[in-house]
């Protein structure tokens, strides 16, 4: 019994692949699959930086989710110290002004914060990466279509691979 109702889930999430690959008119990808697509299903647009020595990263244009949910500890992590130590040093006001303002503000403050910054890292947190990554000396070479940010380096790397040396 169990064998079966495994065969039939699993047979169902089979369909269900195969009903939604015809219906987007794309069969299952392969790992390589996004560096030679031509259509833009999926796409995104990430901005390359190098810098001196010649390390490269990619940095997608719009909203972040890593930032939006991890917040102060992205920041601190992406070495956006001023931002993180920052919004810190808010929080730990708010909450040491509480004899001051009134714990009912300090929580009014607090729930207002809880979604205001998230939502302000994402919509910010990959500008805000860029910037800091051009005060690191980086500089933006180049903007490429691609899927993920792996995609958007090699498209990167082998279109400039192709590039001749400009002087």
């Amino acid at each position: 019994m169990k064998a079966a109702v495994e065969g039939v889930l699993v047979g169902g999430f089979v369909r269900l692949a195969l009903f939604v690959g015809k219906r987007t008119g794309r069969e299952p990808a392969s790992d390589n699959d996004d560096l030679h697509r031509k259509d833009s299903h999926g796409m995104k647009t990430y901005k390359i930086f190098k810098d001196p020595i010649g390390d490269t990263q990619a940095i997608k244009d719009g909203w972040c989710w890593p930032a939006a949910i991890f917040g102060v500890l992205w920041a601190l992590f992406k070495g956006l110290w001023w931002v993180g130590f920052g919004w810190l040093a808010i929080a730990i006001f708010i909450v040491a002004a509480a004899d001051d303002i009134g714990i009912s503000t300090v929580n009014v403050l607090i729930n207002l914060l809880s979604i205001v910054v998230p939502v302000g890292f994402g919509f910010t947190g990959n500008a805000l990466h860029a910037r800091q990554l051009v005060r690191d000396g980086y500089e933006q070479v180049d903007v490429v279509e691609a899927t993920n940010e792996a995609s958007a380096l090699a498209l990167y790397r082998s279109a400039s691979a192709t590039k001749p040396e400009t002087l």
